[in-house]
């Protein structure tokens, strides 16, 4: 079972440093990572990041992600 974050974030340059470098800071790997602009709205940035399986990455991860700045909405989506 695939885990994927979902992250809706402000469109402002160095966002998604910060919400790449707090995986790194922890020593998780990123398999896969897509990154969109809305459509609907351009100033918000649609994020998904698909890890490795590791076995703590749970709502710990989802709550220092959420509160990073320009962060609006984080999601944990299992496929």
């Amino acid at each position: 079972m695939k885990k994927i974050l979902y992250i809706l974030l402000e469109n402002k340059s160095g966002v998604l440093s910060r919400v790449i470098g707090l995986f790194s800071q922890r020593g998780y790997n990123i398999k896969k990572i897509k990154a969109k602009p809305l459509k609907n709205n351009k100033k918000i940035s649609k994020v998904l990041i698909e890890l490795y399986k590791y076995k703590n990455i749970n709502n710990k991860i989802k709550k220092q992600i959420f509160k990073l700045i320009n962060v609006l909405k984080v999601k944990i989506v299992k496929k």
